[in-house]
């Protein structure tokens, strides 16, 4: 009787434990999504003043995107000026590119968009960024045959895991189909970036077990995901606080050309690339085990 008890609290208190972890890394994944969201927010409201100081006394000049992707990220050079869901955002008249990248860390398949840009102060210039419409197709279980259905022709374009870019986004239906398992068809969608996970049904139980032997699954470690993503979070803080204040030191230098300025600037924007360096770091940590996953 006294065994039987022993073995029930134990096992009472091994839930428990799991239960608390799985709270504890909820909780910390909301603060890292919070804190990235309130970090971007910073950079978006002090963009438009950061433009016009960069500027100069000549003024800023104005850019309208033109833009499939409207939730994007505009930088002029290396400077964050606004979203590119704006009418218009205003630039450094010195500026010579323009830059868009995609806001979403899950959305890291989007390669950048940069186009020349030649404007002088009170300018107002348009210009056109369209990205390729991206499709990120995935089956439980991997290795489906996926087709483009057109009519009553169909069109192989690979094996899951797989991405496919377009010029122009799908109309027609997708094909997710593999031997011993009911064929799936899915809508593509006309965002930039699409995502589907097709869980395929198998036909019977026993065309499931040979693969269920021979690919069991991979524990999945979150806690890497967590750190990764942590790092790369407080690193580009970092990275922009260094940056602001060796910013701030070349202006007092240009004021005062007060030479013992410059180490001090050195050293800040030493710290700001070494923060650069591991914020970049995180982020592959994190989108390697995206792909390996």
């Amino acid at each position: 009787m006294c065994m039987r008890t022993n073995r029930t609290r134990g096992t009472m208190r091994r839930k428990a434990s799991k239960s608390g972890r799985a709270w504890r890394a909820g909780r910390l994944l909301h603060i890292h999504r919070a804190l990235l969201g309130a970090l971007l927010c910073t950079a978006l409201a002090h963009a438009p003043a950061r433009a016009q100081e960069a500027g100069g006394g000549d003024g800023p000049a104005y850019v309208h995107i033109d833009t499939n992707f409207p939730e994007a990220l505009v930088f002029a050079d290396s400077l964050l000026v606004g979203g590119a869901s704006s009418m218009l955002l205003a630039v450094p008249s010195a500026s010579r590119s323009i830059r868009l990248t995609a806001p979403n860390p899950d959305a890291w398949s989007i390669a950048p968009i940069t186009r020349p840009l030649d404007v002088v102060a009170g300018d107002t210039a348009r210009v056109v960024m369209r990205f390729p419409y991206h499709y990120r197709i995935e089956s439980e279980p991997f290795g489906a045959d996926v087709l483009i259905e057109h009519l009553e022709e169909s069109h192989y374009i690979g094996v899951t895991p797989l991405l496919h870019r377009s010029v122009d986004p799908l109309e027609e239906s997708i094909l997710v189909r593999r031997v011993g398992y009911i064929s799936q068809r899915i809508q593509p969608g006309k965002a930039v970036w699409n995502r589907h996970v097709v869980h395929l049904e198998p036909i019977n139980e026993q065309d499931t077990a040979p693969q269920l032997y021979l690919n069991p699954p991979r524990a999945h470690r979150a806690w890497i995901d967590y750190a990764a993503l942590g790092t790369a979070l407080v690193s580009g803080a970092l990275a922009v606080h260094y940056k602001f204040k060796a910013d701030d030191l070349a202006d007092e230098y240009e004021r005062t050309r007060n030479e013992a300025l410059t180490p001090r600037i050195e050293t800040q924007d030493f710290r700001a690339a070494v923060a650069f360096g591991v914020m970049q770091g995180g982020v592959a940590v994190f989108a390697l085990r995206l792909v390996l996953r």
